[in-house]
């Protein structure tokens, strides 16, 4: 089944515009500090670009570690790990996935709390 299909199905995660539109209802400003843990997105860098205008300060692992970044780049495990540092280290977490990364940060957020 295509993306497309799935999305219409209501099983594909939202898109950049839909996380910041619903970032902004629960009351984030633009001066927000946003860093999306991802590799490929949703429909690419032009599906992006309604995130951007609403979260000028929108942050990635290739952004922010630059030229650093090429020893991990061989290595998704790495990769990965570095968004869960990120991610993890963060005042909020969302997801809009259902993936392991997303089940083992929440989980860990979840005990700290305790």
């Amino acid at each position: 089944m295509s993306a497309e299909d799935e999305r219409s199905r209501g099983k594909c995660p939202l898109t950049p515009q839909e996380i910041g539109l619903m970032l902004r209802a629960l009351g984030f400003s633009n001066d927000t500090y946003l860093y999306v843990a991802s590799g490929e997105i949703y429909g690419g860098e032009e599906t992006l670009q309604p995130l951007r205008d609403l979260f000028p300060n929108y942050y990635t692992k290739e952004m922010l570690a630059g030229n650093d970044l090429k020893l991990f780049l061989p290595f998704s495990s790495r990769l990965a790990a570095i968004d869960f540092i990120v991610c993890d280290g963060s005042d909020v977490f969302v997801t809009n996935n259902n993936g392991n990364m997303a089940k083992v940060l929440a989980g860990r957020r979840y005990a700290s709390i305790f």
